[in-house]
């Protein structure tokens, strides 16, 4: 975001940037550690990440307003998907969407699907998301994935 490198610890679970110009590392303040946003992505220079503790919500971090909102327009389809899932991979996914890559049972058997949410910004910095598609993406039993990356070539 805003050109530089976003980081979260693993021990202390402390936030860190990097900015490659000044090549210079710094210790994120408070707001930003306040959240646990491991498999988070970026889209359009905000942070987001799927929050599994408590109620399923998307989370998103805007460093120019410095704080957390929840992403509105998701909470029937989170609740309903989501909620019972470990882990959540966020992935950038275009201009203003993102993929949502989270585990579930289904029939017996665990199987991985694919959310491909579309990101709007509205007046306030209230942002909303739009489920547009949920797929079935690995369904042989395999539920263990390490990292989900987006990759541009």
């Amino acid at each position: 975001m805003e050109g530089k490198v976003y980081l979260k610890g693993c021990s202390e679970r402390n936030s860190f940037v990097y900015g490659p110009v000044g090549k210079k590392w710094e210790l994120m303040d408070e707001t930003m550690n306040s959240e646990d946003w491991e498999g988070a992505c970026v889209v359009d220079d905000v942070l987001y990440y799927h929050d599994c503790s408590g109620k399923a919500v998307l989370r998103a971090f805007d460093p120019k307003q410095r704080c957390w909102r929840v992403v509105n327009g998701l909470e029937e389809f989170l609740g309903a998907e989501t909620a019972q899932s470990k882990w959540c991979d966020a992935v950038s996914y275009g201009e203003k969407k993102l993929a949502l890559f989270f585990p579930k049972k289904h029939e017996g058997s665990k199987i991985i699907c694919c959310a491909e949410i579309a990101l709007e910004r509205r007046q306030g910095g209230e942002i909303w998301g739009k489920m547009e598609s949920c797929d079935v993406v690995v369904d042989d039993g395999v539920s263990e994935l390490v990292k989900c990356v987006a990759v541009s070539v």
